[in-house]
């Protein structure tokens, strides 16, 4: 069965001639709400390369306009992908496609590089206090309220998800040591870090070492950014403790996990469908990945609704928020 797209490029171009038509017709959130949400602002990568109408409604689902936004599109996507893409960015002066296109391949640096690129050039704007990194299949489980809340409530903590701490990983095995004594860690590349920590990324030469290492490792995107978290002798601001801690930043359920999947297994990540919707709506992560726009795209009609719902309740001060269950000290 072809469903048939609600937005298509068309519709995006006419919509675009005139931005104003554009929020109020897309329903956009120009206003901070509140006071809590205009002085913590968030910069967030997107990493995209299909399905133009789903990035958009995950733009639209994020956007504020004390936030800062930087769209990273694949170098293999089609020209009217990106055209179309520029002129809705282009309606938002907090919103940017990279200048720079990544070929982007799996298991390779070429995976990460978007994630660096889009670092530097968020880097130049000064407010902003923790940096989220997205794919165009991702969508927010809390709103940006509560986003807020939750990473005020970090105090500066950063969460990185660790999957292996052994150093025996083969993936390593043809680098040779990793520089300054860090032990590698095999993690997740999608993290919610402090501005200290990017301006290590960015800046620090351990951190440039490290990152010349990992280009000749395998799967560099799940080593760099976890190793950096979790070599506590590096003294990264907000970096791990040593203790193993619960990771919040993202909610994605794997073939063989004890949670079921009523959606569809893709290369063993399950794309979730409307039965899912249940086990969404009480997950404390911040974001959840991944959703297909052809596969049953009535879920993420219910994901805006329960997301705008929120947003609502949470401005009425009808809906109480309880930060306790995002301890990641």
């Amino acid at each position: 069965m072809t469903i048939k797209r609600k937005s298509s490029p068309p519709v995006y171009e006419k919509l675009t001639k005139d931005c104003r038509i554009f929020k109020h017709r897309r329903k956009y959130i120009t206003s901070y709400l509140t006071q809590e949400e205009r002085e913590f602002p968030i910069a967030y990568s997107m990493v995209v390369y299909k399905d133009l109408e789903q990035v958009e409604r995950l733009l639209r689902a994020i956007y504020r306009p004390q936030n800062h936004y930087c769209i990273h599109v694949d170098l293999k996507v089609k020209t009217n992908f990106r055209e179309t893409l520029s002129k809705i960015t282009d309606c938002f002066e907090n919103v940017f496609i990279t200048k720079k296109s990544i070929d982007v391949r799996w298991g390779k640096f070429s995976v990460l590089e978007p994630e660096l690129v889009c670092m530097s050039e968020l880097w130049k704007y000064k407010n902003w206090k923790y940096f989220i990194n997205l794919t165009g299949q991702d969508f927010p489980l809390r709103t940006n309220a509560e986003l807020v809340k939750i990473l005020k409530f970090f105090n500066g903590s950063n969460d990185v998800n660790v999957a292996d701490k052994s150093a025996k990983n083969t993936r390593w095995s043809n680098a040779g040591d990793a520089p300054a004594g860090i032990r590698p860690v095999k993690g997740s590349l999608h993290v919610a870090v402090n501005r200290h920590f990017v301006d290590y990324v960015l800046h620090n030469d351990t951190a440039k070492k490290l990152l010349d290492w990992c280009k000749k490792t395998e799967i560099p995107d799940e080593t760099f950014f976890v190793s950096l978290h979790y070599n506590k002798h590096l003294g990264i601001q907000g970096s791990s403790t040593g203790e193993t801690r619960m990771y919040r930043t993202r909610f994605k359920t794997w073939a063989g996990s004890y949670l079921p999947c009523k959606g569809k297994h893709v290369r063993n990540i399950c794309i979730y469908g409307v039965g899912d919707l249940p086990l969404l709506k009480t997950r404390p992560e911040l974001f959840v990945n991944k959703f297909h726009l052809d596969f049953e795209p009535f879920v993420l009609d219910c994901m805006e609704e329960m997301i705008y719902n929120r947003t609502r309740d949470g401005y009425l001060q009808s809906l109480t928020f309880n930060t306790t269950t995002y301890n990641v000290n």
